[in-house]
């Protein structure tokens, strides 16, 4: 398909409509739905209204709210049961009958759409972010995270419809258009080497913005600030966040030096830290509760009406059984995945068995992740979804480091922050590899990147799956079939 133009006009013409943004102050302008774009952008305001509309795009449930956190990329990476029946939705997905099954083509029709269109609005934002109203730190950080994101949603994008890059084996196959403007002109579709290349550029430019902005200054990312366009800087794609997506790019690409040199420089900014596990509080009523492990987010997104959307899939509406479409393991494979009690150290902090455990068992064959339930409305974790975490940063440096102890030395800090033994030095490279996937498999459980694990390594056969034999294709989304105009 030499172009892709679906979607386009529709997109342009949502984002013009709405002005971009939520805050209620838009519908009051005359006609009720319209906000002209020279009055948006005529204020600084203005631009942080539309960047907070860029963020709220990215939180719907058809994205890093739901299908690509916990919902459809982690059943697709064999996360939950329910799978026996090869005539229901769900076990059609976790066969990746993408085509023949209602369900998962919604869903990745929902997937391309919404990411487009907050592209979109990443594109509105910048056609007019040198209009001369952004001054200063307003401007470097309104313009650095409309680039990092419009970079980062082309690159998942990338990794949803497109073979992996496979050490450059993928590098000319076709990947998707990359929209850097805002217009309803049809776009080229890229190769795959082409679209990474311009994710790179849009993020290195975004970190060189970002650079002289308030996140690298002590304290910037603590909420307790007077600007409220600035509070919450871990929900925004700040400066390390965008250091943290290179980091996750390069590696992508194979190119482990680079990849280890931005993973580094998170880690040993010393920005973000990991969880006390004595400190730590898994009551869902506390407002203290902090099961997703807030402190590690170097980039989360938050998400309104997410513990409506996760009570319906990760507690049972009855004491006796599950829902037909609730997102389920089983005691026996979790105790399988997680250490287990071993002299000298404590049980895995993420293990079911864990005395501040993170999950909910209703009977050994139904126990459910407790990392996204929170009950207290006064408690800031409890509508955020993790995209980034810092723990990604040690797998990336364990995997791209030179020497074998190093990269031992880099997972081993995240082993004992979990309450596990050091592991020895491995003696082959494929030795270190088997240690890091166990590692992605206990960490990202509910956050989507087990999924895109898998596809990066190339994964032939995935644990605790239905027996499918993964071919690259197999990782590959189809286009969506639909046709959309205005």
């Amino acid at each position: 398909m030499k172009h892709i133009n679906k979607f386009r006009t529709l997109f342009i013409f949502i984002v013009m409509m709405t002005g971009l943004s939520s805050c209620k102050k838009w519908l009051d302008v005359s006609p009720q739905t319209q906000v002209k774009e020279e009055e948006q952008f005529s204020s600084t305001q203005g631009f942080y209204d539309a960047l907070f509309g860029m963020y709220q795009k990215a939180a719907d449930p058809n994205l890093y709210g739901a299908v690509l956190s916990y919902d459809l990329l982690d059943i697709l990476a064999q996360r939950y049961e329910s799978k026996s029946s090869t005539n229901t939705s769900f076990g059609r997905i976790t066969r990746y009958d993408y085509a023949g099954d209602d369900i998962s083509r919604v869903k990745i029709t929902n997937i391309w759409i919404s990411m487009y269109a907050t592209i979109a609005q990443c594109n509105f934002i910048l056609k007019n972010a040198d209009n001369g109203v952004l001054k200063d730190a307003d401007y470097r950080i309104v313009k650095g995270e409309a680039l990092g994101m419009r970079a980062f949603m082309h690159f998942d994008l990338l990794r949803c419809f497109a073979l992996a890059y496979l050490d450059g084996a993928n590098a000319a196959q076709p990947g998707i258009p990359y929209m850097d403007k805002f217009t309803v002109t049809r776009q080229d579709q890229l190769t795959v080497d082409a679209v990474l290349k311009k994710c790179e550029e849009d993020l290195k430019a975004a970190e060189t913005l970002l650079a002289g902005s308030m996140d690298n200054n002590p304290g910037a990312l603590n909420p307790k600030i007077d600007n409220p366009d600035l509070q919450f800087r871990q929900n925004h794609l700040n400066y390390w966040a965008v250091k943290a997506a290179l980091a996750r790019l390069y590696l992508y690409k194979g190119m482990k030096a680079e990849a280890l040199s931005y993973a580094k420089d998170v880690i040993n900014a010393g920005k973000f830290g990991f969880v006390n596990p004595a400190s730590l509080v898994v009551d869902p009523s506390s407002s203290l509760a902090d099961m997703n492990f807030a402190s590690e987010h170097i980039f989360s997104i938050y998400t309104s009406g997410l513990k409506k959307r996760t009570d319906d899939v990760f507690v049972a509406s009855t004491p006796n059984a599950p829902d037909a479409y609730d997102l389920f393991s089983t005691l026996p494979k979790l105790n399988a995945m997680y250490e287990t009690t071993q002299a000298g150290y404590g049980t895995d902090i993420r293990s079911p068995s864990s005395v501040k455990p993170l999950w909910y068992q209703l009977f050994p064959a139904v126990v459910y992740t407790r990392k996204l339930s929170f009950d207290n409305a006064t408690n800031t974790n409890a509508s955020v979804v993790p995209v980034i975490r810092l723990s990604e940063m040690y797998y990336i440096a364990a995997e791209a480091s030179e020497t074998l102890h190093d990269g031992i030395t880099w997972l081993n800090v995240v082993r004992k922050a979990r309450q596990i033994p050091v592991l020895p030095d491995p003696s082959t490279s494929a030795a270190l590899q088997v240690e890091i996937e166990k590692e992605h498999r206990k960490e990202f459980y509910a956050e989507g990147q087990l999924w895109f694990y898998y596809k990066r390594t190339n994964k032939q056969v995935i644990p605790d799956g239905t027996g499918v034999v993964m071919l690259p294709s197999t990782y590959v989304f189809p286009y969506p079939a639909v046709e959309l105009s205005y």
